[in-house]
């Protein structure tokens, strides 16, 4: 007898286990549709890596579902991040990416926001922070220097987006006369550069290798400042910020601020998905950033991808919010 009811509590706590803690393979999204929300303006840059990731991704999940694009730019982002915390469904069928100014906006920004970052589920990340503050060839500005000298007008998406963070950014640090215009999205921020309506942007220069080629090719625009940990090695002699920088409490702002870009283009499913489902999607991203085919195409596309794996991501994240309060004050 007590042998038989080892058996069957064996038996029963077996059941438990597997009915608490489902099987990878259990999650399925066969004939389902995945909707990407995209927190970026059609044709910029955040938009353009997310449609040449999205086929290969669909390959990848279980089930292989079809993946659409949700374009939503407003509040420089803001409003895409929003949507996916407190609307999206968590089952899978609802995956976002980000352009760099709604992962910092909760710790730089002013107004309430209704999302947490540290309960997102980060799948991954596609790049690695390459902003540089540029201006057109025929806007007059030439250097670093000349931007002390004179106002410079630059594009934005936003008031609280990552082009006016950076351009205010060094304005504080290198007494730069950067003023940014917010209210274009991802795509007519370029055009209004293009068309003399401003004379620049601070922009990443993974984003224009794959929207505007041409810009650094025919070098139609002078890069004054790089705003990133490393340097381009395109641009040997664009000086970085990090090294215009004296002050050690002015290097823990930069520092701080660079932190988001360390994992920019990152992909993330709402807080109260399942572990087994967001396991299938980090399985999922490390195997699309891999595929043959998507390599192709980002050597096609000019684009410049660094992956990261999304606990690496998640992190990241934590990191930022140990930063001391009088740095994020600052």
């Amino acid at each position: 007898m007590p042998k038989t009811l080892a058996q069957a509590a064996a038996i029963a706590m077996a059941g438990l286990l597997s009915y608490a803690t489902p099987s990878h393979a259990d999650f399925s999204l066969k004939g389902k549709t995945v909707t990407i929300y995209i927190a970026g303006g059609v044709g910029g840059g955040v938009d353009q890596f997310a449609r040449t990731l999205a086929p290969y991704l669909s390959k990848h999940p279980p089930g292989e579902p079809a993946i659409v694009a949700s374009n939503m730019p407003g509040g420089g982002g803001v409003q895409a991040v929003q949507h996916l915390y407190n609307i999206a469904p968590k089952d899978g069928t609802a995956i976002g990416t980000t352009n760099v100014g709604p992962v910092v906006e909760p710790l730089l920004g002013t107004k309430t926001l209704n999302y947490d970052l540290q309960k997102f589920r980060w799948i991954g990340s596609l790049v690695k922070g390459d902003t540089a503050c540029v201006v057109w060839h025929q806007s007059g500005i030439k250097t670093i220097d000349d931007a002390r000298t004179r106002e410079v007008t630059l594009t934005s998406t936003g008031v609280t987006a990552s082009p006016t963070r950076s351009a205010l950014l060094m304005n504080a640090l290198l007494g730069t006369k950067f003023r940014p215009i917010a209210g274009y999205d991802g795509g007519t921020s370029l055009l209004a550069v293009e068309r003399g309506e401003q004379a620049g942007i601070c922009v990443t220069l993974a984003s224009l290798r794959t929207t505007r080629p041409d810009w650094l090719r025919d070098k139609k625009i002078v890069l004054l400042v790089q705003v990133s940990l490393t340097a381009d090695p395109e641009f040997p002699d664009v000086p970085r910020a990090v090294d215009l920088i004296t002050s050690d409490e002015h290097r823990q702002m930069l520092d701080f601020f660079l932190l988001p870009h360390e994992f920019s283009n990152p992909y993330y499913l709402p807080p109260g998905v399942p572990d087994e489902v967001l396991a299938a999607y980090r399985k999922a991203f490390d195997a699309a950033v891999r595929d043959p085919g998507y390599l192709a195409d980002v050597r096609k596309r000019k684009q410049t991808i660094a992956p990261r794996h999304g606990a690496e991501v998640a992190g990241l994240v934590d990191r930022l919010f140990t930063t001391p309060k009088a740095i994020i004050a600052r």
